[in-house]
């Protein structure tokens, strides 16, 4: 007899949709509660039914969220003139478009004509709305959300506490999104690889590397980031190494190339770089640079410089000065920009300057490579501790350490002369220089032409200029600069040429350096 019922009441409902959303009393049908149910539900040929249908496929379709948008309020704008009265589905659907489009009015409005219908939203249409708003940053509105699901008996689950960590990210709250982590587990609800990665993002995003890493490492109790997204490493990595949390940093590094085989991007590498040498491990340092090799990027200096600096803060002059030897073999030829941690390290300290040159010798006795350049920084060292006779004594020990000197070499000696204004010298190491066939650079020349400037007679400094202009070469301002301080000195009326000529070459002249001349 049930079967029977339930076969007539199929037919009937396939002649006439209309009937399917219509209540029947006991006069319609033999009364039970299967049949009852089966009546009241809203079948698939009910033309509501259709509608909602047409709805659900167009949310499916890949459209833009503009012309889903349009889409999909056509189809409202038919089920309004069909004389139909929307149900939740319809308003889900609406919801849905609106929040794709990033439409708060559109979510707010279609959210009050559900109360005015007496429609109850379900728990998808909340957290649509709390989607819709997270996105849009409208936090405020997510509020006025959870305090009507309250009123309404709906617990907030995964997803709703998820797109509330999504407004916090998106309007970079991390207190309200370290808030909300807490609030979950004290519901018991526990996070979600997506909470962790959009928090840490919001981390990296905002410099907060001491937060990332505390939210990492609680990701990492539950297994998530090994399992599923490595990649929080990297994010954490990258704002450790911009904060220079050399702790943070190894770690990460550790976790995320040692471990799981991923590779950090150039910038990363040189903050990390830069995080191990101020931190002096040089281990961390060689590891980051044998991944830039293995991610394809040429050597360059800098990629050595940090690993130089991790041995000289460790006070390791003999391995710093290695480095330089590691250069040359892997093809980059060092600098005297690459020996500045050496230098910052003697920083006008005579016994350390001593101690450094001591190193030199001491690579010499076990037959092992001195550097030229690794040679110019004590020199440097001694120049920069206004200190002649020992950047002399020194220079002249460049044969038995077997040291062929370069222009950097006579350059530092030189620059030691201007800084106690010995000309004498200056004009004889220009000779030594010019018979052992070394070419002046330019930064001989302005170093000439300053201590040109040290003396009374400084005529040898347009002399320098001119031969300067003379491999046509232009001057550099530091040129202009130092000789025009002189000139205004001295009262010496060529200051005004001296100007004009900086002008000619593109050199702004300062209302400072003008009036040097008063």
């Amino acid at each position: 007899m049930h079967r029977l019922s339930h076969l007539r009441c199929c037919r009937v409902i396939a002649r006439r949709p209309e009937l399917a959303t219509r209540r029947f009393n006991s006069t319609d049908v033999a009364s039970n509660d299967f049949t009852s149910k089966l009546i009241t539900y809203n079948h698939p040929t009910a033309p509501l039914a259709t509608f909602n249908k047409r709805l659900s496929d167009k949310l499916r379709f890949r459209s833009s969220p503009k012309r889903l948008l349009e889409e999909v309020l056509a189809i409202t704008d038919e089920i309004k003139a069909k004389g139909l009265q929307f149900d939740l589905n319809t308003y889900n659907a609406l919801l849905a478009a609106y929040m794709r489009a990033r439409n708060d009015k559109g979510v707010l409005s279609t959210l009050r004509e559900m109360k005015e219908n007496g429609v109850q939203p379900a728990l998808e249409s909340y957290n649509t709305m709390l989607e819709a708003f997270a996105v849009t940053g409208q936090v405020e509105y997510q509020t006025e959300v959870i305090e009507d699901m309250k009123k309404n008996n709906f617990a907030l689950t995964i997803s709703s506490y998820t797109q509330l960590l999504r407004g916090a990210c998106t309007t970079q709250a991390i207190e309200r999104a370290m808030d909300i982590l807490e609030q979950m587990k004290a519901e018991n609800i526990v996070p979600n690889e997506t909470c962790y990665t959009m928090v840490i993002g919001l981390c990296h995003h905002i410099h907060d590397s001491e937060s990332g890493f505390k939210l990492l490492k609680e990701a990492e109790e539950t297994g998530m980031v090994a399992s599923s997204n490595p990649r929080m490493y990297l994010d954490v990595l990258r704002t450790a190494a911009f904060n220079d949390a050399y702790d943070q940093a190894a770690y990460c590094w550790q976790k995320a190339v040692n471990t799981y085989g991923m590779r950090p991007d150039e910038g990363t590498c040189l903050s990390v770089l830069r995080t191990a040498a101020k931190s002096g491990d040089a281990k961390l340092a060689t590891d980051v640079i044998r991944q830039l090799s293995t991610s394809g990027f040429p050597y360059k200096e800098h990629y050595f410089a940090p690993l130089m600096e991790a041995f000289v803060v460790k006070n390791d002059l003999k391995s710093a000065f290695n480095v330089l030897d590691i250069m040359r073999v892997s093809g980059v030829a060092p600098t005297s920009r690459t020996t500045l941690p050496i230098r910052r390290l003697l920083n006008n300290n005579i016994q350390a300057i001593d101690d450094a040159y001591y190193v030199l010798e001491e690579l010499k006795k076990e037959g092992r490579n001195v550097d030229t350049t690794a040679f110019n920084a004590v020199i440097e060292s001694c120049a920069d501790a206004k200190d002649l006779q020992r950047t002399i004594a020194t220079y002249r020990e460049a044969q038995n350490l077997n040291v062929v000197p370069d222009v950097d070499t006579y350059n530092a000696v030189l620059e030691a002369c201007v800084q106690t204004a010995n000309k004498g010298m200056g004009n004889a190491i220009i000779n030594e220089m010019k018979k052992a066939g070394i070419m002046p650079n330019i930064e001989t020349y302005t170093k000439m032409i300053g201590l040109s400037c040290t003396q009374r007679n400084y005529e040898d400094a347009f002399s320098y200029l001119e031969e300067m202009k003379g491999y046509g070469v232009i001057p550099p301002q530091t040129c202009y600069d130092i000789l025009a301080r002189k000139l205004a000195a001295a009262g010496d009326p060529r200051f005004h040429i001296a100007l004009e000529e900086m002008e000619t070459f593109g050199y702004p002249v300062t209302a400072k350096t003008r009036a040097l001349w008063n």
